[in-house]
């Protein structure tokens, strides 16, 4: 993944970055979502934030093996 260095500038009173071309998002992408991730942020076509996290593989056969799961509780209804 390329890392490329851009100014942040003002407009009006709002901020913001120009994208070099060579991270330029396709002309096709009008529209993107912003996610605040501490100091950092995550800029994705709109809609697609999670596709990523979806389109992973899931976790291993042996996940959570060893954990121990208590035995449901009965209540008196109310």
């Amino acid at each position: 993944m390329p890392i490329v260095e851009t100014k942040i500038f003002k407009t009006n009173r709002s901020q913001a970055v120009r994208l070099p071309k060579l991270v330029a998002f396709p002309e096709r992408v009008k529209l993107v979502e912003i996610i605040a991730v501490g100091n950092k942020r995550i800029i994705v076509p709109k809609g697609q934030a999670w596709d990523e996290w979806f389109d992973a593989p899931g976790v291993s056969e042996d996940f959570m093996e060893q954990r121990s799961q208590e035995d449901d509780q009965s209540r008196n209804p109310l």
